[in-house]
């Protein structure tokens, strides 16, 4: 199975307060309770009135006296709370590394039960519930827009072939455009829907021979759109394990997206360095700067005009989430490059660049 990276997290300042510090509050108060005890019961002390042996003068002066005995009782209680709060938390800190580790691909994980203390277990259970009610409403989400992309095909392919015999030549290109439009927007659709349902079996693949061949296959569209492309990766093979099929869909989306935002005569160049990153750049006008921090989010467009539905980029940051990796991009002096990084999930050949 495709997994997701697990997360870190760490304690915020919104946390509450240290159960050290509530637990020495109480080993504090019961060393005073108990000095008090002594002091009120002792046998040795049977002729002294008990008015003096509360006055604050005489339990000064055996506080002063006892002080080493009181604060080794202290610290003895201190350590064992420490102990027993070190042993006793230790199935908790590993239940909340599992929970960090739950993500929208993995949310069909549980909290585990069986190694649970039993004073947090009603916890554990109200959190596995709410996993269930989440889990409920993301698949009813995805099967909502997979059965609507897939009902939508078969009336547009009809409508677009009752447009065509209706329109004049003249006239049938801004509307075959929109049905073109339509059609991506379908497509992006049903793919997202795919990446963000129940991780698909993992294969073993080679990434190169995977990019290669599929950058082949779009150069004859690419080279008639007016642009060029080309091929180059340091590894003769990059050994993953995962989707092929989602990755040419990844590749394909920034192919696409590079044509669709360069001009005519313009230079695209697919590539793979020797720690497995992807690299999709092109000469082009890039990214505009206050574009780039929503660059990955669904239905976020640059160019509100533009001719796409703004799933694209979202798509491909979902399969490399999948993947376990990571889709972004890298600086440059012009043009846009996207990085499909991949190191952590394979492994590279032979260098075929000395």
């Amino acid at each position: 199975m495709l997994d997701r990276p697990p997360t870190k997290h760490s304690p915020t300042r919104e946390s509450g307060r240290s159960l050290i510090w509530v637990l020495f509050q109480s080993v504090v108060l019961v060393t005073v309770v108990v000095f008090m005890v002594v002091q009120l019961f002792d046998p040795s002390k049977a002729a002294m009135a008990g008015a003096k042996r509360v006055d604050l003068a005489h339990l000064a002066t055996e506080i002063s006296d006892n002080l080493p005995w009181i604060l080794t009782l202290m610290a003895m209680m201190m350590a064992g709370v420490f102990a027993a709060l070190h042993l006793g938390l230790r199935p908790l800190r590993r239940i909340s590394e599992r929970a960090g580790e739950i993500g929208p691909a993995t949310v069909s994980q549980r909290l585990p039960l069986e190694a649970t203390p039993r004073e947090i277990a009603p916890l554990v259970m109200a959190f596995n519930a709410a996993l269930d009610r989440l889990e409920a409403g993301l698949r009813a989400q995805r099967d909502f827009s997979a059965n609507a992309a897939h009902e939508l095909r078969t009336p547009l392919a009809t409508l677009r072939a009752q447009v065509e015999s209706l329109l004049e030549p003249s006239e049938r290109r801004e509307a075959m455009e929109e049905f073109d439009r339509l059609s991506r927007l379908i497509a992006q659709l049903l793919t997202l829907a795919e990446a963000d349902g129940d991780a698909p079996a993992s294969v073993s693949f080679d990434l190169v021979e995977t990019a290669r061949e599929f950058t082949r296959d779009m150069a004859g569209a690419i080279v008639a759109s007016g642009r060029t492309i080309a091929f180059d990766s340091a590894p003769d093979r990059w050994e993953c394990r995962g989707a092929p099929g989602l990755v040419e869909v990844a590749l394909r989306n920034l192919l696409d997206n590079a044509v669709r935002h360069t001009p005519r005569g313009s230079e695209i160049l697919v590539t793979i360095d020797v720690f497995g990153r992807l690299t999709v750049s092109d000469d082009g006008p890039g990214v505009p700067s206050d574009f780039r921090d929503r660059l990955f989010q669904r239905f976020s467009k640059a160019d509100p005009r533009g001719a796409g539905a703004g799933l694209g980029l979202s798509v491909v940051s979902r399969i490399m989430t999948l993947h376990g990796g990571e889709a972004r991009l890298d600086p440059g002096e012009a043009g846009a490059r996207f990085v499909l990084d991949f190191s952590r999930r394979g492994r590279g050949g032979r260098n075929t660049h000395p």
